[in-house]
């Protein structure tokens, strides 16, 4: 089993058409876990996504891969507003089928600059 301390993910790589492909299919899941994430910190307080103002591109920037035994676990950073990137994790299963996992949300931090790092998240 994997964790943030002990897994496969390989290296960050430039998007390539590949990874663009596999994020391309999560696309609406990614967009609506954000417009989710845009209620509940109205309706909480917590402010986290309050540094997006807008959804106005998505544009996979950065990729890695973790192999696992029933298929693959791509990370992406995703450019979803000038400058402003969202972590998100999705699953490519041996037959082609890919299924979106999550976003790497932390206490008061959903949406990522270019320099923070792409890291293996479990979120």
């Amino acid at each position: 089993m994997s964790s943030e301390q002990h897994n496969a993910m390989g290296s960050v790589l430039p998007a390539d058409e590949e990874a663009k492909a596999v994020f391309h299919e999560v696309k609406e899941q990614v967009v609506a876990q954000l417009h989710k994430l845009r209620h509940d910190d109205q309706v909480h307080g917590l402010h986290e996504i309050d540094k997006l103002d807008k959804i106005s591109l998505f544009k996979l920037y950065e990729y890695a891969v973790e192999e696992v035994a029933y298929g693959w676990n791509y990370f992406g950073k995703i450019e979803v507003d000038d400058g402003k990137f969202v972590h998100a994790r999705a699953h490519k299963y041996h037959d082609g089928r890919v299924e979106f996992y999550s976003l790497h949300t932390e206490p008061e931090n959903s949406i990522w600059s270019r320099d923070d790092p792409l890291k293996y998240f479990t979120d």
